[in-house]
């Protein structure tokens, strides 16, 4: 399988650091790189483009923009040397958010989770290994909390609880009020280090203090396992216990 793919930015040298990484990847397929959305915009008018590397700043039209203005979006994996985009990226779902400099195994990283998306089969295979090497990856994220925009560091968090169309956060200082689901927070979040345990939770794994008859301790609250992820937890605790 090709994933025909472009490159957007406005500065030579990271496009070119984007375009040899492309070339060492077999599965994708590099039809043309920019140095501006505009220009892009209209190649993707007359052809199909399956993924777009694509920078935030740049004049004229940022990357953000662009997303804004597509209507069929391609996948999209963010090339930037600004966090503060990371809330508005992950609100236009994009399959990853790479800081520059940009090394070439956080790369290849995030091609590998756009191709685990083309092909489910691939997909249900490597899940477990998702998000595998985290000194890679951002350690926090943004969530809207009302009126502000504000930041999470994955070990500050608790457990997560599910609210109807809002998530709890409950983290070590405070709970934060957000409009984000499950499924979202969950490509966000390492798997490594923090596993659904029922429809209305996600804990962080070691923040468990003790687990008693299908019931787990986080902070003085205990926390039911669903019969459906109970057999999944089971064996992720099993694996992780001394011999």
């Amino acid at each position: 399988m090709k994933i025909n793919c472009i490159a957007i930015d406005d500065e030579p040298l990271a496009l070119n650091k984007i375009r040899e990484y492309i070339k060492r990847i077999g599965y994708l397929n590099l039809q043309s790189t920019f140095d501006n959305a505009v220009e892009a915009l209209e190649f993707m008018k007359e052809n199909k483009v399956d993924l777009i590397f694509l920078d935030i700043q740049m004049e004229e039209l940022t990357g953000i923009q662009l997303l804004e203005t597509l209507q069929v979006k391609p996948k999209v994996v963010l090339t930037t040397a600004y966090d503060e985009y990371a809330l508005k990226g992950y609100e236009l779902d994009v399959c990853d958010y790479l800081l520059k400099p940009i090394s070439f195994q956080r790369f290849l990283q995030a091609c590998e989770k756009v191709y685990r998306q083309f092909d489910p089969k691939i997909q249900v295979q490597e899940v477990p290994q998702k998000h595998s090497n985290t000194a890679n990856i951002l350690n926090y994220f943004f969530v809207k909390n009302g009126s502000k925009t504000q930041k999470i560091n994955f070990e500050d968090i608790l457990f997560v609880e599910g609210m109807k169309d809002y998530l709890r956060i409950w983290t070590k200082d405070e709970k934060v009020m957000t409009l984000l689901s499950f499924k979202k927070l969950e490509e966000i979040l390492p798997l490594e280090k923090f596993i659904r345990i029922h429809k209305s939770y996600l804990i962080s794994i070691d923040k468990i203090e003790s687990i008693e008859r299908n019931r787990i301790k986080i902070a003085g609250e205990r926390l039911p396992i669903g019969n459906s992820y109970r057999r999944q937890f089971y064996q992720t605790i099993e694996n992780r216990q001394a011999n």
